[in-house]
């Protein structure tokens, strides 16, 4: 395939970069203004964690049937809906005024969501060679760490006093970011038509849920779909309350916001070295040890004092980076999993990641009415422990399977 060595794959990998840099900001860029824009519209901390957690709740549904689009429509047509999507979204969160428009504002985003979390392993795997697909996927899952860390950095310290403490003037800020990326990927989608037609679509792909049934016949595909859920339910919980976390500890809320952009920030190094450099036998062992050192980083922050709560940001920091990207190229060694059916393929894993991206923070949100983020900090290690077992019965799974041709 003479795309997978054409220069202009890294122009498009960049325009994918800034689509899911869109993704990463209206993902977090909520986060910094929880109890600002919570104590306005008159929510208590249960019902914001509804609003958090309202896109997830429609990505679960919306995850599978969005692998068949992808899959159908090619990544230049899904894509681009995608950044509308994420556009309209982003543009409603600031005129809502009630618990029912935010909440809508925000489950609109899970629309959108999907085809992005979807369509960049497609590109990945379409687009580039089993030598560079790794180090592609590490440097497309920095884009929503950095676009989280925008928010986590400016929105208190520099956003709201810029416009008078007004979380609405900030939030349309960074919507306005997310329409310029429409017209980014737009323009490098059409131009990579030209360089190889019809390349992204493919006409015998595996039908999106017949596809998929067959990809669940695997049990090694059933116990990475199990991984998901503990991965998105630890992530989810932490993207919407790590900031209230650091308050809870005796932070201020810019001090706060910039902790919580810092570990962002940290796992950026993650994401770009992680699936790169862990060699490919010791992925899945590398899944089981990140896990095993979130739970560590949930007691940490659990513990009274600060020192233990800038220790466990460290830990989290260094390592948060590398599950999701490293979790993404070991699908693509699943058993029957190839660039035809990626889509069938991340479907099923978005789709099992977000039952548990669904749940987590409202249930952190209700747990925190009750006993604090304590509680919720206890859930979490619970969580970070069960997904650490997984992947080492992921690993078992892997090694009874017999190898595909093609696949080391």
């Amino acid at each position: 395939m003479l795309h997978h060595r054409h220069r202009f794959r890294w122009v498009l990998l960049g325009a994918l970069w800034m689509v899911y840099f869109s993704f990463g900001l209206a993902v977090f860029s909520m986060a910094p203004l929880v109890e600002t824009i919570r104590e306005d519209l008159g929510m208590n901390r249960g019902a914001m964690g509804a609003v958090l957690g309202a896109w997830p709740l429609v990505y679960l549904v919306a995850a599978l049937p969005s692998g068949a689009l992808v899959d159908r429509l090619g990544l230049r047509r899904s894509l681009g809906i995608a950044a509308v999507i994420i556009s309209a979204s982003a543009l409603l969160r600031p005129v809502a005024d009630s618990f029912i428009a935010m909440f809508g504002a925000v489950a609109l985003f899970g629309l959108g969501g999907p085809l992005v979390s979807i369509g960049a392993p497609k590109l990945v795997s379409v687009w580039f060679d089993d030598d560079e697909r790794a180090m592609a996927m590490g440097i497309t899952m920095t884009a929503p760490a950095i676009g989280g860390v925008l928010p986590l950095a400016t929105a208190n310290s520099v956003l709201m006093p810029a416009f008078d403490q007004s979380w609405r003037a900030t939030l349309l800020v960074y919507a306005l970011i997310s329409v310029a990326v429409i017209a980014i990927w737009l323009v490098a989608a059409a131009a990579a038509e030209r360089v190889a037609p019809g390349v992204d679509r493919d006409s015998d792909s595996a039908p999106g849920f017949s596809g998929a049934w067959e990809l669940l016949g695997h049990r090694a595909v059933q116990a990475m779909l199990a991984m998901a859920v503990g991965m998105f339910f630890f992530n989810h919980a932490l993207n919407g309350w790590l900031p209230t976390i650091i308050e809870d500890r005796g932070f201020s809320s810019s001090v706060a916001g910039y902790l919580a952009g810092s570990v962002t920030a940290m796992s950026i190094v993650g994401a770009l070295v992680g699936p790169r450099f862990i060699p490919e036998k010791h992925r899945i062992a590398a899944m089981a040890v990140v896990f095993a050192l979130f739970g560590v980083t949930t007691i940490l922050l659990n513990l009274e004092g600060r020192p233990s709560a800038f220790i466990g940001l460290a830990i989290m920091g260094s390592i948060r980076g590398l599950a999701v990207p490293v979790a993404l190229v070991v699908m693509m060694q699943l058993p029957g999993v190839t660039h035809r059916n990626m889509g069938a393929a991340g479907g099923l894993f978005f789709t099992a990641g977000e039952a548990g991206g669904v749940v987590g923070p409202i249930l952190f949100g209700v747990l925190s009415d009750v006993g604090g983020s304590t509680a919720g900090l206890t859930l979490l290690t619970g969580v970070a422990a069960t997904t650490a077992l997984l992947a080492v019965l992921l690993r078992t799974e892997m090694a009874r399977a017999p190898q595909q041709p093609g696949k080391k």
